[in-house]
């Protein structure tokens, strides 16, 4: 008997582990980016002005910053794998709560959304650190594509969705769908309990000696008083500018695009999502460049300049917004893949990436959440759009000087590699 048959089955048992964290990331964008394109009838059936309606896309991100450190307690105390489940359940109940009532029940779901989501974004690095450390970058990548191409389809889709069934029924459904794929596949291959996920990933690897889904090779400790508090902040900073100019753009480039170029809101949808398809690909940039051995410094500052593309271009020549969304889609993609892919490289135990995970959430996303609020409060000041993307040109330019000054520090020799 052969035994080529059981080494094929178990190449592909090893993706089902990936399978499943990657159908996790898909539950963690879509209830949040469903939002930004359905702003128009969502302030018209809640009778709510630009600035508040920004807050439904900006609490969410708030929530990431001000909650990660009650995350990172939770995983802490619950561990990574029963951390996920309440993560999703709570994606789910959200999604509905704040699709179902008036002004009040939207925001209380969409916080419910952003503290379940600030679980999901620590316990994603924090797994890909327990498991797959070494290919730290193209795991990164891998969740970096599925979060854009989450990202892209409920950009592209949710008005035509929304003519047809409601705004309600849509940003409900993008919660509910991909939220229950992502509980099933979650609990059936990372369960609570490090002995039902052994018993789990070797039964179907076919190998006794396979690496468990819920145990990691060990990591040497780390003594506290050698960690870089100035690379922490640095990346703090350098996270907080990208996040500011993500959520900003995302939140109303679509807008933006009806105002600029005189579209339709279906035809915006459609033109913005460009700058969340370009992400898609944007993620492979980075193990790209390291294979052609380019260094730290090299990458972060070529990804920073192409980041700093799009708002400029907005500013400069409106008319080329396709150029733009591209250039600049590609580029936040492939830096928030560099970024994490430091993070999880520079942690020499996994409870150190959960610190320093959550101290970089917790700054950059608490700065990132004023995003849509002030591009949506300035844009209504001033008029026009070029003042907002003038003030999301400034926050990449600190953002690139932050991560550049990052990668510089030298990374002790200890945990190199």
């Amino acid at each position: 008997m052969t035994t080529e048959p059981v080494a094929q089955r178990t190449r592909w048992w090893r993706l089902v582990p990936v399978a499943a964290l990657l159908c996790f990331a898909l539950s963690l964008r879509a209830p949040v980016t469903v939002i930004p394109p359905l702003l128009t009838p969502v302030r018209a059936d809640l009778g709510i002005d630009a600035a508040t309606a920004g807050l439904l896309t900006s609490i969410p991100v708030l929530c990431f910053g001000l909650l990660t450190p009650v995350a990172s307690r939770i995983i802490h105390r619950l561990g990574i794998n029963l951390g996920g489940v309440y993560c999703v359940i709570g994606v789910i109940a959200g999604s509905i709560l704040r699709s179902v009532g008036g002004v009040s029940t939207a925001f209380i779901g969409t916080i419910l959304l952003g503290v379940s989501i600030a679980i999901g974004n620590l316990a994603i690095p924090m797994l890909i650190g327990r498991q797959y450390r070494h290919r730290a970058e193209l795991l990164t990548g891998a969740y970096a594509i599925t979060s854009n191409v989450t990202v892209t389809a409920t950009t592209a889709l949710a008005v035509p969705a929304a003519d047809l069934w409601g705004w309600r029924w849509t940003a409900a459904g993008s919660g509910i769908v991909l939220g229950g794929l992502a509980l099933i596949t979650w609990f059936l291959v990372y369960p609570p309990g490090v002995q039902g996920a052994r018993k789990w990933f070797s039964r179907r690897a076919g190998q006794p000696d396979a690496v468990p889904v819920s145990t990691a090779a060990p990591l040497r400790a780390m003594p506290a008083h050698s960690r870089s508090w100035r690379v922490t902040a640095l990346l703090s900073a350098a996270f907080a500018g990208h996040t500011f100019a993500y959520y900003a753009v995302t939140a109303w480039l679509p807008t933006a695009l009806v105002d600029i170029e005189h579209m339709t809101r279906a035809q915006a949808g459609v033109a913005a999502s460009l700058f969340q398809a370009a992400g898609i690909a944007g993620p492979l940039l980075v193990p790209l460049m390291s294979a052609f051995r380019w260094s730290s410094v090299r990458i972060v500052v070529v990804l920073g300049l192409a980041w700093m593309v799009m708002p400029a271009g907005m500013l400069i020549a409106p008319q080329l917004w396709g150029i733009w969304s591209i250039s600049g889609g590609m580029a936040q993609a492939a830096f928030f893949t560099a970024i994490m892919s430091v993070v999880i490289r520079r942690s020499r135990s996994i409870d150190e990436n959960r610190r320093t995970t959550s101290t970089m959430q917790t700054v950059g996303y608490s700065t990132a959440a004023a995003g849509p609020v002030v591009a949506g409060w300035v844009h209504q000041q001033v008029g026009g759009w070029s003042a907002p993307f003038a003030i999301i040109l400034g926050v990449t330019v600190l953002m690139l000087i932050a991560a550049t000054l990052a990668v510089r520090t030298p990374m002790p020799d200890a945990v190199r590699g």
